[in-house]
């Protein structure tokens, strides 16, 4: 009989140690999963708010081109009914505009030679020897 309860003891040891590994490696599995759950949680979180934020600015976008799309169709039709109307509403041209022209080609050739004459000026200013001072347009010699 001792060797039944001999057995029987052993079997009974056997499975409480086999339990126990089971019971760690079981133990062991779950906080990891437990840690790889928190670190997906706080990803979760930030992606949601990311999620919310795309999804405001979505909505502005598309008011903001719906409020485009009518001011050009506003302006379009704005465009359309002026190129209907007289040849008589369009502004006159301008009766100097010859004269202003000619004006203008005259002034554009003036400031031209300005600036190429103050370039050769620079240039003669820029080669001449100073020798006691004695140089420039503002040289007063004294007597």
């Amino acid at each position: 009989m001792k060797t039944t309860q001999q057995s029987e003891v052993s079997s009974v040891n056997s499975s409480i140690s086999l339990n126990q590994e089971n019971y760690s490696t079981l133990l062991q599995a779950f906080f990891e999963t437990h840690d790889e759950t928190k670190r997906l949680a706080l990803v979760n979180n930030g992606l949601k708010g990311l999620s919310n934020w795309l999804e405001k600015r979505d909505n502005s976008l598309e008011e903001e081109q719906e409020t485009v799309k009518t001011n050009f169709e506003h302006l379009n039709m704005i465009f359309q009914s002026s190129n209907h109307e007289d040849e008589s509403s369009k502004p006159a041209m301008c009766e100097n505009c010859e004269v202003l022209q000619a004006k203008v080609k005259y002034l554009m050739k003036t400031s031209l030679k300005l600036a190429s004459g103050t370039t050769n000026l620079n240039v003669i200013l820029v080669s001449q020897n100073c020798v006691f001072d004695k140089a420039g347009i503002g040289y007063k010699p004294k007597f």
